[in-house]
């Protein structure tokens, strides 16, 4: 598979990770009773977790697809993306956070992790969209 093809399918699958994962953010958990709202919450975690997941995989290979960077970790290739100035100082830390709250979900089940963590998810979602608006552009 050519490389631009590869991109455009990762491209594809982070929109809808992101679009999944926002909409499972606007779903009020007011309205549900507590083992509801405890499945809601699990379901948001997991989908921010294959979405993270998806957008620093989308920004590797946006890198070595349009600037010819090989970046071989997360965390490298979203130090590459804030390098070329396509995010802020800001975006770069919320991204790397993510990552690391990724990490620990991935490692640890702490219900205080889960809950500091799902506190975080809406501005995970608005830095995900950052990026997804940025790779567009490439499409």
């Amino acid at each position: 598979m050519e490389q631009r093809d590869r991109f455009q399918l990762k491209l594809e699958s982070l929109i809808t990770a992101i679009t999944g994962f926002e909409n499972s953010l606007n779903i009020n958990l007011a309205e549900y009773n507590k083992e509801v709202s405890d499945v809601i919450k699990n379901g948001r975690i997991q989908k921010f977790q294959y979405s993270s997941e998806l957008t620093w995989k989308a920004i590797k290979d946006y890198l070595y697809l349009f600037h010819s960077i090989d970046a071989k970790s997360p965390k490298h290739s979203i130090k590459e993306f804030y390098l070329l100035k396509a995010i802020s100082q800001e975006e770069y830390e919320t991204l790397l956070n993510m990552l690391d709250d990724r990490n620990k979900l991935s490692h640890i089940y702490n219900e205080e992790y889960f809950d500091e963590i799902h506190s975080k998810l809406l501005g995970y979602l608005a830095v995900m969209k950052k990026v997804e608006k940025i790779l567009k552009v490439k499409e």
